[in-house]
């Protein structure tokens, strides 16, 4: 197997991951690897990076399992990161009046970030553990709550 350097791992082992969530077939995924660094792998090297991606992902798992608030930290960080774009964006917007194509892109961004940061809200009460604070968790308990009401 040839050597490959740090960013070409990266883009294998991505490759492979994603690829490999799709079922696409190993020859295709070795196929895709050639196509992207121009090396060959055989199918040991590919099921030694699908091993490697699986123990990283347990490890990076049993790491954020046992350290709950460093998560729900790392969480608030991602919240605060979007919620800081979105204001950047807001000041592109301001200060391009005259230029509509800058503000309309601005705008994507900003409804793109809007979507995400809406998710994050939605996903917040079950990885905090509270009870649902997001208008779809409180349509689901409510659904739940009158479907339980017509049952007794």
């Amino acid at each position: 197997m040839p050597k490959f350097s740090g960013s070409e791992r990266k883009i294998i082992q991505s490759l492979v991951a994603t690829l490999s969530i799709k079922r696409i077939p190993e020859v295709e995924i070795i196929n895709a690897i050639h196509n992207q660094t121009g090396k060959t792998i055989s199918s040991r090297s590919l099921y030694n990076i699908r091993a490697r991606i699986k123990k990283d992902s347990y490890n990076w798992y049993q790491i954020l399992r046992q350290g709950h608030y460093e998560y729900i930290h790392e969480f608030k960080e991602r919240i605060n990161e979007i919620i800081w774009l979105q204001q950047k964006h807001h000041e592109i917007i301001e200060k391009n009046p005259n230029n509509p194509q800058v503000q309309q892109l601005s705008l994507s961004e900003l409804h793109k970030l809007n979507l995400t940061l809406s998710n994050y809200y939605d996903v917040a009460p079950d990885i905090i553990g509270n009870s649902p604070i997001s208008t779809t968790s409180q349509e689901k308990t409510a659904t739940s709550e009158k479907q339980e009401t017509i049952i007794v």
